[in-house]
């Protein structure tokens, strides 16, 4: 349905005053659906702020809003949900500095879009309300239109009824022409079929199946494939309904029918699949959920109630993890004594090494449910830290001095709680298979705790200046925090992750993901990091691919960890230039992905010794050189095979091989 809106805002934007329009603004326009069209990002956005700038000299601020507005629906609709936040924050804080408070509700409509892409149907409600009430509805009736139907989408996940009543709220005027006609016939019929009622569903479709074959240069497609979805279920015609659910660009949207189709058929087996990949895709959607917090624009919190309620949980926290440590060392003692006593009654060798092997397993489960206790109470925090440094990498986005204590003092929370835990993780992970000497856990400890506490001294300094920092100091500053707090979250992440997965258990490969979409959806998600050693390093990424975008193979979610490894490594030693991921078919019916860059060429002789733990190439490295052997274990647990690509010059590039096609 955001498709839809996007349709009418540009219908709007395009034809509302073009008689009044001078032939640049006509040009600048044109350029804009071309680049727009033709999928290339850097000349949209060029395109795009030329058309700003020529909009901002003519004080054209009704239209300079409505374009600064759509740029952030673009973001939202690639799924760049931090992009299109700092666009709209930029955008509120435009119109409260020029006075131009009238258009506010532009700022609350791209929000309520914004929510609504990120699944939290309630807040989008709640925006889209106010953007209601503060439309002229006499000057601006598509603003009004689209307004009521993007809160018709909001209301009709819980709400359809309601939802069916804001479509009757639309200026009658509208809806005499085809384009926005069909388009809210549409999404009647969608929200007919959710309610169950099969008789206002047929009235609709007959007018919308009208309009699609009289007026096709004017009938809107953008829940064509949803509306006939739900036309076929209605018929049992099961087989064309998968085929149309095939044709949807939007995966969740596109799983979600399947799994209504696979109800009705009674395949209750291809259902749960359909479910399993639903959720899958939903747990990508939340790894981007610390930026909610960034977007909530109003003063009407409670601060000081919030830091209550959030150090009572820290401390709930810390006593259930107290808790349990003291009942893991309990089990460890008793297993030691247990252990000691079943020793000394064994007498034959075969014996004794099978009663061994048995303790030794049920030690290591122990041990892993450890670490994933230490990993669940780590996630949050690692997410916090890699969601602030995304965000801080960005040099546009700027926070007021107000703003400061709040936003760092999140970062320090997040440090601190990794602190808390550090020496258990280290602990869990010397308990591991392979173990730990005292050098490898000394660099452990080194590679963590000094940018950790330089990242909590640094957030505490901000902190405390109360925003009165000089801004070059100050940016300087959160480059810092930018750097450490990438720095703890990744090392942290796969320290976890390299003692969770050492124990040599594979991991089943239950996910059914289109291997093109899967490896752009990663590099996509991966944000290049200024380089500590040369501040001057021009990096860009790039993907390719020799394979079919329809190829789908069965994998785990591990496999993302996987290459943001490889990815992490990449960008770390790229001297500049691209860092690119490609896909490409093998010989033996499997596929393979790689990921290379530019810069120094890693020896034959090291071409094995890059992936063990704790391996650092040059003295000067002060990482915790972890990367690469987590990589490999994490290739070896889902039955792949990892290895550096000895004939690529240019750099490194190191490639997984054993994807295999999935046949169902």
């Amino acid at each position: 349905m955001l498709l839809a809106v996007s349709l009418t805002l540009a219908a709007q934007h395009g034809s509302a005053n073009r008689q009044q329009r001078a032939p640049a603004y006509e040009q600048m326009i044109e350029r804009l659906y071309e680049t727009q069209a033709s999928g290339d990002e850097t000349a949209f956005h060029e395109a795009h702020q030329a058309l700003m700038n020529y909009l901002e000299k003519q004080q054209d601020w009704a239209t300079y809003y409505r374009t600064w507005m759509n740029l952030a629906i673009y973001e939202v609709n690639h799924k760049r949900f931090h992009r299109a936040f700092a666009e709209l924050h930029r955008l509120t804080n435009d119109i409260k500095v020029r006075r131009q408070e009238q258009y506010l509700y532009m700022a609350n409509m791209g929000l309520g879009f914004f929510f609504n892409s990120y699944n939290q149907p309630e807040m989008a409600e709640k925006y889209f309300r106010r953007a209601l009430q503060s439309i002229d509805a006499e000057k601006d009736p598509v603003a009004v239109f689209n307004a009521y139907l993007a809160l018709a989408q909001s209301l009709s996940f819980k709400r359809p009824a309601e939802a069916m009543a804001c479509l009757d709220s639309l200026p009658r005027q509208m809806l005499q022409n085809p384009l926005y006609e069909s388009g809210v016939l549409g999404y009647r019929c969608i929200i007919a079929n959710v309610m169950g009622d099969h008789d206002s569903f047929y009235r609709y479709f007959t007018r919308y199946d009208s309009i699609r074959h009289h007026h096709r240069g004017q009938f809107n497609a953008a829940n064509l494939e949803q509306v006939m979805v739900c036309h076929n279920l209605m018929q049992k015609n099961y087989r064309q309904a998968l085929a149309w659910c095939d044709s949807i660009a939007v995966p969740l949207t596109a799983t979600e029918l399947r799994i209504n189709v696979f109800e009705e058929m009674g395949d209750w087996s291809r259902a749960l699949q359909a479910t399993k990949l639903k959720d899958s895709l939903m747990l990508v959607d939340e790894r981007e959920l610390i930026e909610q917090d960034l977007m909530d624009m109003t003063r009407d919190i409670d601060r000081f109630q919030m830091e209550q309620e959030k150090s009572e949980i820290r401390r709930k926290q810390l006593v259930v993890v107290g808790l349990m440590a003291l009942a893991i060392i309990g089990l460890l003692v008793g297993m030691l004594v247990y252990r000691h006593k079943k020793n000394r009654r064994l007498k034959e060798q075969f014996l004794q090494l099978q009663e061994a092997r048995r303790r030794t397993e049920a030690g290591q489960a122990i041990r892993r449910a450890f670490v994933s206790t230490i990993q669940d109470k780590l996630k949050s925090p690692i997410s916090v830290l890699r969601s602030y440094a995304r965000i801080f990498n960005n040099p546009d986005f700027l926070l007021n001095p107000e703003e400061r204590p709040k936003r760092y003092g999140d970062i320090l929370k997040a440090a601190r709680s990794i602190e808390s835990l550090m020496d258990p993780m280290l602990d869990s992970y010397a308990r591991g298979t392979v173990g730990t000497t005292d050098e490898e856990k000394q660099i452990c400890i080194n590679a963590l705790r000094s940018p950790l506490l330089t990242l909590i001294n640094t957030a505490e300094l901000i902190i405390d200046s109360n925003g009165e920092i000089p801004h070059d100091e100050y940016m300087q500053l959160r480059a810092g925090v930018c750097r450490d707090a990438y720095h703890v979250a990744t090392s942290t992440n796969q320290l976890i992750l390299f003692s969770l997965y050492g124990d040599d258990v594979s991991t089943p490969k239950r996910d059914r993901v289109g291997l093109n979409e899967m490896a752009r959806s990663v590099l996509d998600s991966y944000d290049l990091q200024p380089s500590s050693i040369d501040k001057n390093r021009t990096l860009a990424t790039a993907f390719s691919s020799t394979v079919p975008n329809d190829v789908m193979v069965n994998t785990s979610p591990l496999l993302h960890e996987l290459l943001d490894c490889l990815l992490d490594n990449a960008d770390k030693y790229a001297t500049g230039g691209t860092v690119m991921m490609s896909c490409y078919a093998d010989g033996d019916g499997t596929y393979a992905i790689a990921v290379s860059n530019e810069g120094p060429a890693i020896s034959a002789a090291d071409a094995e010794r890059v992936f063990a733990p704790f391996v650092r190439l040059s003295a000067d490295e002060h990482s915790l050189g972890i990367g690469l052997a987590l990589a490999r274990r994490l290739a070896v647990s889902m039955g792949y095979t990892l290895f550096l690509d000895s004939e690529y010059t240019q750099g490194t590039r190191f490639v997984v091989t054993g994807l295999q096609l999935d046949t169902v």
